[in-house]
């Protein structure tokens, strides 16, 4: 779909394809230091990125884009955001993003690089509808995607085992009419940070 090194430049990130060379930096988050079990319904996620076979499947995924978030001033890795199981006949993906480090889980770090993959999904893919999922733990993270323009669409009752207690599992979705209206709203945001 995206051949070559395409970045999305942001105010404050810079997005780009993932590549093998990243696995340098994937290795060094510190999944056990941030908590962050708490708040992904994959709790295996967080170790397995930091496998270089996660990152060569990624590479190869075809219908899968996987962008590294990179701190405009300093090129560090910071995190990821995904558009994964893109399906141009239905016309939905899933989404994503990891912040990696506490320091940068603020809105000028995730709010620019999820509206660069979002604003792609819809405008320049044509997809209808974004979706994802989220643990009734991850306030934080449920709070961001509203903000962004999901909606919570559907709670699957005791779906997940989170640290030996089983969770539901929030799904959430929006639909490229409401990115339409939403997406002047978070520019402004943006200009704003």
């Amino acid at each position: 779909m995206i051949n070559g090194k395409v970045f999305f430049v942001g105010k404050n990130v810079k997005i780009r394809l993932i590549n093998i060379n990243d696995y340098k930096d994937l290795k060094k988050w510190d999944p056990e230091g941030s908590n962050s079990f708490n708040y992904f319904p994959n709790s295996d996620f967080l170790n397995e990125i930091k496998d270089k076979r996660w990152i060569e499947n990624k590479i190869k995924d075809k219908n899968g884009l996987y962008f590294v978030i990179l701190k405009l001033d300093t090129s560090e890795a910071i995190g990821i955001t995904i558009l994964e199981n893109i399906d141009l006949k239905n016309k939905n993906a899933c989404w994503g993003i990891y912040i990696a480090y506490p320091e940068y889980r603020k809105l000028i770090y995730s709010l620019q690089p999820s509206f660069l993959i979002i604003d792609y999904a819809f405008s320049k893919l044509k997809l209808n509808k974004l979706y994802g999922n989220s643990l009734p733990t991850n306030k934080r993270g449920r709070k961001f995607h509203k903000l962004l323009g999901f909606s919570e669409e559907a709670i699957f009752n005791k779906q997940i085992l989170v640290n030996e207690v089983y969770q539901d599992l929030i799904w959430i979705s929006m639909l490229s009419k409401n990115w339409t209206s939403k997406r002047s709203e978070l520019l402004k945001l943006i200009n704003s940070c």
